[in-house]
């Protein structure tokens, strides 16, 4: 027998260990029994692992083995094999090797690998070790939502609101909630879809406020960061994610906990009861909204009655015996069911700063969003000649001479003496997140939604979100020229949204970009361009470790981990990204909501009537100064020049095609959203498997001759 593999043998069936790092730095070997199985186990998320030999008794000479990695049954991108060689000096009994196991976030099967160590100089086998990677990323497996519960305090479940509030069977006439006939616009046709609140409600992300993966995720990631406040987290953040079962907590006490990350008087509604509660699984429900007061608020402090149990609508003179009797509700005229301000209610958001070198409250409160006061401060705002509400938009308003009843008796019936109501909304309750929809309908059975929803539904609301964003803003080119190898024009980008384009929370991002192409195809310059996985040329940069470390060391630059605004583009590195970048006390970018101190930019393109140099603080542009056109005279648009040189190519034409489009979670929302919580793990599955699309808003192209 070979004298290396006599020692191979004698030290592998004796010592040979694995060194396990985890994230206290505590190693504690595994010493593997016997050669017979030489395996060992490791999770996809161990990270850097060293593999340590040692032989019987100190080497008297120098030796050193090739480590050969060789790939069985796996993806070579998931292991790294940092060194090439294992050596012992002379008088060593001990040597390691590292491997690096990488975690992709992709639910997996067990795969394997396989470390040769082989004499340097010969090329003999000393021996081999197999590792299995078993997967850590394990998709959610929430219990199953109920699809109807027992009423609770003052709220009750969308399925008995539903029994009236929906449309009436197909083929029957007349017809109610179901959509009008192509030919007669003004009445609800026998064999129309579905319009009914029920049916519109139903896939919606405020449905599935709390089921919403990636709120769960960053919810456990903030209170993971600051253990010393997570259960006034929790409750803030359910207060609007959850608002039955938070509002019936704190209306009777029970269910709520007391300790002392809680700093609110009579204890703190948690996630974890949210879990076990139907009522908080419904989200934001009909009893929900339908009883919010009219007292303004916002971050989440609406008043509703805990004894009155009235239902707020927009239409005079209710029918309220049926809906007294079926339900105990009573319907309740107001007007503030259709109008701005009752949104305002959650989006229009504060939250506190904690000081980035004490994790204790600054004092100051950050506008996580404020879409409402961006639409007051527009040309929609009320009393305004172009008044239009959320409602109007976001909720599927159906044109005013359309006539519908709006319900249905309990057997399916329909009753001709209830009245016809125009002004009727659909409550599609469409946003700009189609992404999100698509990981509900991806992932549908693992999130507990199957008996709750239909197969196909968040799908078809996605496409409808989409459309909805398709007309949220339009793109002009203007003043195009080639002379003498330069290409000239200019880009207009117009808002026609009621508040910044994107508003909302600051992972949201909108950009524009360019490609121009020769006669025959060959792409002459291009920026913007996302590839496959709906990245940026940038996003290598801005979503790396050191962009999106917590804490910042001492003067590093955060203006290198954004794009700064663009008014002009002369090169491919220049991309116009519109967006809201936090900043922590320090000065520093952060994705770390509760870090957010101010902003370090917003050149989000502000709705029409905006003027720039008289809105509150904390909507102003930032970042823009020097774009003297930006949402000049409160038109709710940006140009954009570029100037690009294709002398090298020297074409006598150019295609050029120009794209806006739109992400709701930028990569480094993703990667800087990191923890132990298996709900922040589950996430990151799933925006591994079905990343953030890149989402075409619209899109020009034009040709031009010299």
């Amino acid at each position: 027998m070979d004298i290396l593999r006599a020692i191979s043998v004698t030290a592998l069936l004796t010592s040979l260990s694995l060194t396990g790092c985890d994230s206290s730095d505590n190693k504690s070997p595994t010493v593997l029994p016997s050669l017979a199985t030489p395996l060992i186990h490791l999770l996809e998320n161990s990270g850097d692992v060293a593999v340590t030999i040692s032989l019987p008794e100190p080497t008297a000479t120098t030796r050193s083995y090739d480590i050969v990695l060789l790939h069985l049954e796996t993806d070579a991108m998931d292991v790294n094999l940092p060194e090439d060689q294992l050596t012992f000096t002379a008088g060593q009994s001990s040597s390691a090797f590292n491997v690096v196991i990488v975690d992709d976030f992709l639910p997996e099967e067990v795969e394997r690998f396989t470390v040769e160590l082989r004499d340097a100089d010969s090329g003999v086998l000393l021996d081999s070790l197999t590792l299995l990677i078993e997967d850590n990323d394990l998709l959610p497996a929430l219990a199953e939502q109920p699809a109807s519960w027992t009423p609770v305090g003052v709220f009750s479940p969308a399925s008995i609101c539903g029994e009236c509030h929906t449309a009436s069977a197909e083929g029957i006439s007349p017809a109610v909630m179901r959509a009008p006939h192509p030919q007669t616009a003004t009445s609800p046709s026998s064999e129309g879809e579905d319009i009914s609140p029920l049916q519109g409600w139903r896939h919606s992300a405020m449905a599935h406020a709390f089921t919403d993966p990636y709120f769960r995720a960053k919810m456990k990631h903030e209170t993971e960061l600051f253990p010393h406040l997570a259960s006034f987290i929790e409750d803030k953040c359910l207060s609007c994610h959850t608002p039955m079962a938070r509002t019936h907590a704190h209306q009777t006490g029970m269910s709520l906990a007391i300790d002392d990350s809680c700093i609110l008087d009579d204890g703190c509604y948690l996630a974890e009861t949210a879990m076990a509660d139907a009522h908080a699984r419904e989200g934001i429900s009909c009893t929900s909204c339908h009883q919010i007061t009219e007292t303004p608020a916002d971050s989440g402090n609406y008043e509703i009655s805990d004894n009155a149990k009235v239902i707020f609508g927009q239409y005079e003179n209710p029918v309220a015996t049926p809906m007294i009797n079926r339900s105990g509700y009573t319907p309740q005229f107001s007007e503030h069911i259709s109008k701005s301000g009752h949104c305002a209610n959650c989006h229009n958001l504060f939250t506190p700063t904690l000081d980035i070198t004490t994790n204790l409250p600054s004092g100051n409160m950050y506008p996580e969003q404020m879409a409402f006061t961006e639409w007051q401060n527009s040309a929609y705002s009320e009393g305004a000649s172009d008044e239009m509400h959320c409602q109007d938009c976001h909720m599927g308003k159906m044109t005013d001479d359309f006539v519908t009843r709006i319900a249905i008796q309990p057997n399916g019936n329909v009753n001709t003496n209830w009245p016809e109501r125009s002004s009727f909304f659909a409550h599609d309750m469409v946003g700009g997140n189609a992404w999100i929809l698509d990981l509900m309908e991806q992932f549908r059975s693992e999130l507990g939604l199957l008996a709750v929803t239909a197969e196909g539904g968040f799908a078809r609301k996605a496409d409808l979100t989409r459309q909805f964003l398709s007309a949220g803003a339009s793109l002009e080119a203007d003043d195009v020229e080639l002379d003498d190898g330069v290409l000239s024009f200019e880009v207009t980008i117009k808002n026609h949204g009621g508040h910044k384009f994107p508003t909302g929370y600051p992972s949201r991002r909108v950009w524009v970009a360019v490609q121009v192409t020769d006669a025959a195809g060959q792409v002459l310059f291009e920026s913007g361009v996302p590839d496959a996985n709906n990245l940026l040329s940038v996003d290598s940069v801005y979503a790396s470790d050191a962009c999106m470390a917590t804490q910042k060391p001492a003067g590093f630059d955060s203006s290198a981990c954004f794009m700064p605004h663009i008014d002009e583009v002369t090169s491919a590195q220049q991309i116009p990204v519109y967006e809201a970048v936090m900043a922590s006390t320090d000065g520093q970018i952060t994705q770390v909501l509760l870090y957010a101190n101010s902003v370090l930019k917003d050149n989000r393109i502000p709705p029409r009537g905006f003027d720039n140099a008289s809105v509150p603080a904390d909507i102003a542009p930032q970042g823009v100064a020097e774009d003297e056109d930006f949402n000049a005279g409160g038109s709710g648009a940006d140009t954009i020049s570029y100037e690009l040189d294709l002398s090298a190519a020297d074409p006598d034409s150019v295609n050029v095609d120009v794209w806006l489009y739109y992400q709701a979670v930028a990569p480094s929302f993703i990667g800087g959203l990191t923890g132990e919580h298996e709900w922040i793990g589950q996430f990151r599955s799933m925006a591994a498997a079905v990343s953030p699309p890149a989402e075409e808003v619209v899109k020009v192209s034009f040709n031009v001759s010299r």
